[in-house]
């Protein structure tokens, strides 16, 4: 897994925005001073802790025009 950022566009009851979160990289994979597994394990973390931040900024975009359209 190598990947740098999740972006995606998303369109919602008529309107669309484009979101991008970084993931935070680790240092390459050095086998004399790392694990390996625990390696892989820290780079998944660090994806999954992206997804969630971009999650996040989408449900907040959704409730945004949800509100916009109460009112």
């Amino acid at each position: 897994m190598n990947k740098k950022e999740i972006s995606k566009e998303i369109n919602y009851k008529g309107h669309t925005k484009k979101f991008k979160v970084e993931i935070e990289q680790l240092p390459p994979f050095n086998e004399k001073t790392m694990d390996k597994v625990k390696y892989e394990e820290t780079e998944r973390a660090l994806y999954l802790i992206a997804e969630e931040k971009f999650e996040n900024q989408k449900f907040e975009w959704i409730f945004s025009i949800e509100k916009e359209l109460q009112q």
